[in-house]
């Protein structure tokens, strides 16, 4: 990808009138920490002009966090190629670059928090917390490339970056959204609807344009929804360019009232779309992006809009912690062992008071009431070995079975893993945590939040909730399966490249949902009299729900409890099913 980033600028500078080929390759330079991207990047740039003999690229094989401005990176000599010649690294006007995707247990952050704490020191107060210095450990490691892009750019120039969407929403975003603001104004923030990028990648991207400074200039959140190679042209590189740069233009100004081409939102104040809805722009102010820090809103909402949910937002209140708690499900440490399917319980000899019913997968829960009915069954047991060896011999031999056996990578035995993990008093030992309501952490066609009055125990797969005492678990449940909170959790979610959402129980520790308490009891019994038939039938897709009269109804009762207008349902659901329809059918396009 350097060389094509490389090329492109070759191309553009031409474009605009540079065609001194040896002063091209001094204001382009490129570094891969990869030798094989490296030489072809050198090549392709030669290449342009095989006659010139100061032709050697500024291309560079290093790390980007040992490199230096002003530092000095040695190149073959034009003049005599057994000689170098040392040059000096610019700052520059642009910097363009898809940052590498890293795995999160592969990202060396100890030391890049070291590296930017020294390269920082107190400059920089997203990265300050009761005057400690503290990036956040779940960062992804693109944006410890952007944090060292800054010094490497001129006052008032540019850093473009094709990177995960994640940013947007996920926790870490927070301090890298408000290191943003710090330090650039956000021009562009873009994503597509009709492709991926980069067709092998697991994660959903966007392409984002940065200008060093702070201003109080509009953000543009773009959404495409056609193709790229579709529109620009892919022969002629001068006419291909023309297109890029009109295509801008016409973004820059989709609010002008006199730009036919361009149509206001009948819903939305500041969102706009072109004629054939092939692109669509929604202006954020400076002002709405920082305050949305203090609110840890998710910015995947500003594609629609930067007020998408004014007309009900007073009406939403953060039900935790007075009013219920979230959790992840458990965690075994070796499914294997403890969890066992309802039809090999008996089989296995483990006595029953060890075994407490246990919901696995997603798939399990076809109604929002649970009915009670197990398909599995947990391994629960803190009694000591010698109890089990004198009292409990199915259980003792069940535990005995996997104590000494390895576990997948064969590195440690499943007693080995299980201590590991933390499991007490035991190695064998678990302490699951039950809750009342449970959902999918990666929600796909279907959201649901199933419940029961009766707490009971679940895998990770789930974020539980444990409704508080004195308040009504049903309730609760029904203005969590509402098209208001099915919303936000899309909205403010964030996807994968495979379709599914990825939530998880901090999410909904902050997650913003209709305030029971502003509900006089009348209300709230028409609420759970709505709720009835859905919790009754099996649940469906979102594009299934919202066709459904049981479901217009429940949303519709809902809405005019808490005296929202009605007539925007027809809104909600229109902006539901396409924001869901257009995460889970992204992987085929």
């Amino acid at each position: 990808m350097i060389g094509t980033f490389l090329n492109s600028f070759y191309q553009i500078l031409k474009f605009y009138g540079n065609n001194n080929h040896p002063q091209l390759l001094n204001q382009i330079w490129g570094n891969d920490a990869s030798h094989f991207p490296a030489i072809l990047s050198v090549i392709n740039l030669y290449k342009q002009s095989v006659g010139q003999t100061d032709n050697f690229p500024r291309v560079m094989r290093d790390d980007f966090f040992k490199l230096e401005s002003g530092g000095t990176v040695p190149f073959p000599d034009s003049a005599n190629y057994q000689n170098q010649i040392e040059q000096e690294i610019p700052v520059f006007n642009a910097i363009a670059s898809n940052f590498p995707f890293i795995q999160q247990e592969d990202i060396p952050n100890n030391v890049l928090t070291d590296y930017f704490r020294e390269k920082f020191e107190k400059q920089q107060q997203a990265f300050l917390r009761n005057n400690t210095f503290r990036i956040n450990e779940r960062s992804d490691y693109f944006t410890y490339c952007v944090y060292n892009s800054i010094r490497f750019l001129t006052e008032n120039g540019f850093l473009s970056a094709i990177t995960s969407n994640a940013w947007l929403g996920k926790e870490y975003g927070f301090q890298f959204k408000r290191f943003l603001l710090d330090n650039f104004h956000i021009k562009y923030v873009v994503r597509s609807n009709a492709e991926h990028w980069f067709e092998d990648s697991k994660v959903s991207t966007i392409y984002s344009v940065f200008q060093r400074g702070q201003s109080d200039e509009l953000t543009k959140f773009v959404t495409i929804n056609f193709k790229l190679e579709e529109v620009f042209d892919q022969e002629n590189i001068s006419n291909q360019l023309r297109q890029i740069e009109d295509f801008y233009t016409d973004i820059d100004n989709c609010d002008n009232a006199r730009n036919v081409g361009w149509r206001r939102d009948a819903t939305f104040e500041n969102l706009y779309h072109n004629i054939d809805n092939s692109v669509s722009v929604s202006i954020v102010t400076n002002e709405r992006l920082i305050n949305s820090l203090a609110t840890q809103e998710n910015w995947d909402t500003f594609f629609i809009s930067a007020n998408l949910f004014e007309q009900f937002d007073e009406h939403l209140i953060r039900l935790y912690p007075d009013i219920m708690n979230s959790f992840r499900g458990e965690r075994t440490g070796w499914n294997p062992m403890f969890i066992i399917s309802a039809d090999e319980s008996a089989q296995t000899g483990i006595e029953e008071r060890f075994l407490i019913p246990y919901v696995k997968s997603p798939t399990e829960l076809e109604k929002l009431e649970f009915d009670g009915n197990y398909n599995y069954y947990l391994f629960v047991c803190d009694l000591p070995e010698a109890e089990l060896r004198n009292n409990f011999p199915g259980a003792y031999r069940w535990v005995k079975r996997f104590e000494n056996s390895p576990n997948t990578n064969g590195v440690r035995t499943i007693r080995q893993a299980c201590e590991n993990q933390g499991h007490k008093p035991f190695w064998y030992s678990l302490r699951p945590k039950q809750a009342n309501i449970i959902t999918a952490i990666n929600p796909y066609e279907r959201f649901f939040f199933g419940f029961s009055e009766s707490r009971f125990t679940f895998d990770q797969r789930f974020t539980g909730i444990t409704v508080n005492q004195g308040q009504n678990v049903e309730l609760i449940a029904a203005l969590l399966n509402s098209a208001i909170t099915f919303l936000t959790i899309e909205m403010r979610g964030t996807s994968r490249n495979l379709g599914a959402l990825d939530l998880n129980a901090n999410y909904f520790k902050n997650l913003r949902v209709l305030n029971p308490n502003l509900l006089p009891e009348e209300s709230k019994t028409e609420i759970i009299n709505a709720f009835q038939l859905l919790k009754e039938r099996p649940i469906q897709t979102i594009a299934e729900e919202i066709q459904r009269a049981d479901r217009i109804n429940f949303d519709t009762v809902v809405l005019r409890a808490f005296g929202i207008d009605e007539t925007i349902l027809p809104a909600l659901y229109q902006i539901l099913s396409s924001a869901v329809n257009n995460r889970v059918t992204m992987s085929e396009r």
